[in-house]
């Protein structure tokens, strides 16, 4: 068990991160998508690999994540397996503008496609996303489209979620006086996420009701560097009050490590990067 304790924590974190948060999942990390792909392109970097090791610094057994990019960086492909996940695969595709124009995550026994369309400024209009799943006995697929509307300043102020054709959500945005997206609210369940951030309009805090701790708490807390870039990230997992601390280490502008850390700040584990 202790060899899979990492994995574990890395799996729940994947699935987990933007598990409601419409706004930080769909446009804000579109957004780091686009930049990752640019700093890449930048240092004509081909083949991105990943090492995963245990809290006392052995590999994690039975492993294995690499990135390959196409020769016109027009698409990413993660290829990732481990003893505990299976054999996983998520590829981002670009558009002639640089913007993610389909995303196709699949293991064994599922696959999940999201189409991406545009307004003419740039803005993210819809996403389509399709999910099939299946097993021994049956199949599945669930479709569920993301319809924005923004304001004359290129900000949302309304995402309509449309499940399977039918069952629609509306979903409103609300600024804070520096004209960030500062409030999304669910009309249906009144579940509400609040966003904060810094001076430089930087995203910083992601906060909602916590039902376990029965009190407003974080679901991530981010840091920055001069440059921009995230150094550390609190993620709270998906309904507790338990959290994890990843903390990011960069050289020329490229994450080279991140150790993963508990609420008792006790290291659990960390990756490597290595670009070629």
């Amino acid at each position: 068990m202790k060899k899979s304790l990492f994995i574990i924590i890395l799996f729940l974190s994947a699935a987990s991160i933007g598990y409601s948060q419409y706004y930080y999942k769909d446009i804000l990390s579109n957004k780091e998508l686009v930049a990752d792909m640019i700093r890449l392109k930048d240092q004509k970097i081909r083949t991105v690999i990943l090492k995963s090791f245990e809290e006392d610094g052995s590999p994690s057994e039975g492993f294995f994540c690499e990135k390959k990019i196409s020769k016109n960086y027009n698409s990413v492909e993660t290829l990732s397996r481990s003893d505990i996940t299976g054999i996983s695969s998520f590829t981002a595709s670009f558009n002639s503008k640089g913007q993610v124009s389909q995303t196709v995550d699949s293991s064994k026994i599922s696959s999940s496609t999201s189409i991406f369309s545009y307004t003419n400024d740039g803005q993210i209009k819809s996403i389509l996303s399709s999910v099939r799943s299946s097993d021994d006995d049956f199949q599945n697929e669930i479709t569920e489209e993301h319809i924005y509307e923004y304001n004359e300043k290129g900000i949302p102020v309304k995402m309509i979620k449309v499940k399977n054709l039918s069952d629609s959500t509306l979903f409103v945005f609300s600024t804070d006086e520096n004209n960030n997206v500062g409030i999304e609210k669910n009309t249906v369940t009144g579940v509400t996420y609040y966003y904060y951030y810094d001076g430089k309009k930087r995203i910083t805090d992601v906060v909602r009701f916590n039902q376990f701790s029965q009190k407003m708490l974080p679901d991530y807390i981010f840091e920055y560097n001069f440059a921009g870039l995230i150094t550390q990230m609190t993620s709270t997992e998906e309904g507790s009050s338990n959290y994890f601390i990843w903390k990011y280490t960069y050289e020329n502008g490229l994450r080279v490590k991140e150790k993963c850390y508990s609420k008792e700040k006790k290291l659990m584990g960390s990756i490597e990067y290595e670009y070629n």
